[in-house]
């Protein structure tokens, strides 16, 4: 049976947050619960013992209101991954570009990035945990090849980000075969656009097939990791594979300058679209709405829009 271990502080802050999500809504009697239990803690003596009690209160209350339970059943959907792993290790990731999920197969254990906000919507954190681990279960996989880390070479952080698109489509494409429900045709065609959108970005000579790209590795099989590398690393060896025609032409629309964000010069500066903007605010509240952004900087939020991983 796997277990669980979330980092001592994120467990209180997790347990405290749930607990007046419910209480909010209607169901105060866990918090009222909470509370007794606390005061009991905070009449003992503030020695370490007492943060030690506290941490333990937290892990309870955080199986009493089974706040994990979907990271379980994502990682129930997956057995290969499931049967790999004894300790699953949760810590709080202070943004959502930084999300992830890292593999250990010697050791049999996996640790899991993840923001506080996600823990809000339990539907919501299991199609990312789905997603991430998707990463994960090809990882171990002998068959895909995989290469422990490939990015963490320097300078290579443009093709980590075009190897991670690619693999992306690959992960959410195996996902709606497996997983998605009837009805979610809608969200899956929208996922596929997002992705097109993220590919355009990072080859602007592919993004008048940015689509096509995308439609052509949704439908095929799964591609090994030696191949997402040549893809990443040569652009006519994914022109190749998927039947795209590669372009020379400047994007329109954008300009030169310094971007706001990372604040390093770039060649094409883009306004980003609504819901990345969205994402860049909620970081950035003082961004002005007619910021452009470089496109390593939104290719960063289309990730994260997608549920990207490390």
């Amino acid at each position: 049976m796997t277990t669980f271990r979330v980092e001592p502080a994120f467990a209180e802050s997790l347990a405290w947050r749930t607990l007046r999500r419910r209480a909010d809504g209607g169901r105060p009697e866990a918090l009222t619960v909470h509370h007794e239990r606390a005061a009991e803690l905070y009449a003992q003596p503030a020695v370490p013992s007492r943060e030690r009690a506290f941490e333990r209160l937290a892990a309870q209350e955080l199986g009493e209101l089974e706040v994990m339970a979907p990271l379980a059943a994502a990682l129930d959907e997956r057995p290969g991954v499931a049967a790999a792993v004894d300790l699953v290790l949760v810590g709080e990731a202070p943004a959502a570009v930084v999300e992830g999920i890292t593999c250990d197969p010697a050791r049999r254990r996996i640790g899991v990035s993840v923001q506080a906000r996600r823990f809000d919507d339990p539907a919501g954190l299991r199609a990312w945990a789905r997603h991430a681990l998707g990463h994960t279960e090809d990882a171990i996989d002998p068959d895909f090849g995989f290469e422990p880390g490939w990015d963490g070479l320097p300078g290579r952080g443009r093709f980590a980000e075009r190897l991670h698109a690619l693999w992306d489509v690959s992960i959410d494409t195996r996902a709606e075969a497996l997983h998605e429900s009837a009805g979610s045709e809608g969200r899956m065609a929208r996922r596929r656009t997002a992705h097109a959108g993220a590919i355009a970005g990072l080859w602007p000579e592919l993004a008048g097939d940015a689509a096509a790209v995308v439609e052509r590795l949704w439908s095929g099989p799964r591609p090994s990791f030696p191949e997402l590398r040549r893809w990443a690393e040569e652009p006519t060896a994914l022109a190749a594979a998927t039947g795209a025609t590669l372009s020379s032409e400047p994007r329109q629309g954008a300009v030169a300058g310094i971007c706001p964000l990372c604040r390093f010069p770039s060649a094409t500066l883009d306004l980003p679209s609504p819901a990345i903007a969205a994402l860049v605010a909620a970081e950035f509240p003082d961004r002005r709405p007619d910021d452009r952004l470089c496109d390593r900087c939104a290719d960063r939020y289309r990730f994260a829009q997608l549920g990207g991983v490390a």
